[in-house]
């Protein structure tokens, strides 16, 4: 407070401009209601694609160093239904892939408890199975100890007296990755088996689909997912005798995935959260030049009543 230097009335600091306050507090919070408008309609954050310029990148490290194990099925064991489940110990944030006789028989992620488990079909006869690790580079680490498993075949005479030959399915790709939104192939090889075929594919998004195939050979069928993440894929061929077949790979879809810790990213993605920030710091103004405003306006009235301001 100031006395008026000719009449001592007292009256508000003369430097105390409030109507500047609310016109730049007014101004402050336009701006801020418009960035918060165009941080929320900003389309989300997605990996560079192809011609693009990112500022991320990644760093090449070591390959993992501690191997897989193969804990079911025993060793020496034997069945005589397929397909088997394989599980077993792996270094979390790798990928498994299975081969029997070295030829490819599933792959899956593993778990985060360090985990792993998939379902895997066997040749007929004896079948040595190995684990091995592979990181989100590509890059492989020791294979597991072998283990034998003994597949006893039921009878695949056909009609006439010939003898069938088993049914498998082969593919090249174990590990297939793409980004959220783009069409992704996946081709198998159909082995064996009696045509016409029943393809079942199940997405590991709960989505599925089913087509038909009139000889044995490669198969390939496409599919869209919406979201980040790691996904098991198992496909089944069923042949005209009633024979099945499986296959299990991994999908990687790119992006930031909930609870997995999310990259850091420029642009309105991270205005949004500098929004977030803000907000709270607005308030606090409106609510002290509020309270310096009231306080004020008390002091005046106590004044005026105990009769120490004129007029």
């Amino acid at each position: 407070m100031l006395a008026h230097k000719h009449t001592g009335k007292l009256r508000p600091h003369r430097h105390t401009s409030y109507a500047g306050l609310v016109f730049i507090l007014v101004l402050a919070g336009v701006l801020l209601v418009g960035m918060s408008f165009a941080a929320e309609a900003a389309p989300p954050a997605v990996n560079p694609q192809s011609g693009s310029v990112g500022l991320s990148g990644t760093v090449r490290g070591p390959a993992p160093s501690t191997a897989a194990s193969i804990l079911t099925p025993a060793n020496g064991s034997s069945t005589s239904s397929i397909p088997i489940t394989v599980s077993g110990t792996c270094p979390a944030g790798t990928f498994v892939s299975i081969k029997k006789n070295g030829v490819f028989a599933g792959a899956v992620s593993c778990q985060d408890d360090g985990t792993y488990n998939l379902l895997v079909d066997l040749f007929d006869g004896a079948n040595s199975l190995v684990a091995t690790v592979t990181d989100a580079l590509g890059q492989n680490g020791p294979d597991s100890a072998a283990i034998s498993v003994f597949y006893n075949a039921p009878s695949l005479a056909l009609p006439g007296g010939t003898q069938g030959k088993q049914l498998f399915l082969q593919t090249d790709t174990t590990v297939l990755g793409g980004d959220p939104g783009q069409s992704l192939a996946r081709t198998v090889t159909i082995v064996g088996g009696v045509g016409p075929y029943a393809v079942s594919w199940d997405w590991g998004d709960d989505a599925t689909s089913l087509s038909s195939q009139a000889a044995d050979g490669a198969v390939t069928a496409s599919h869209i997912y919406d979201r980040p993440g790691s996904y098991r894929v198992i496909v089944r061929v069923t042949d005209s005798q009633g024979n099945s077949a499986y296959l299990q790979f991994v999908t990687v879809i790119n992006g930031p995935v909930t609870g997995l810790g999310a990259s850091k990213t420029g642009g309105l993605g991270s205005l949004s959260g500098s929004l977030v920030a803000a907000w709270p710091l607005f308030v606090l103004a409106v609510l002290m030049v509020g309270f310096f405003w009231l306080g004020e306006r008390r002091e005046l009235g106590k004044l005026r009543r105990r009769h120490l301001v004129g007029g």
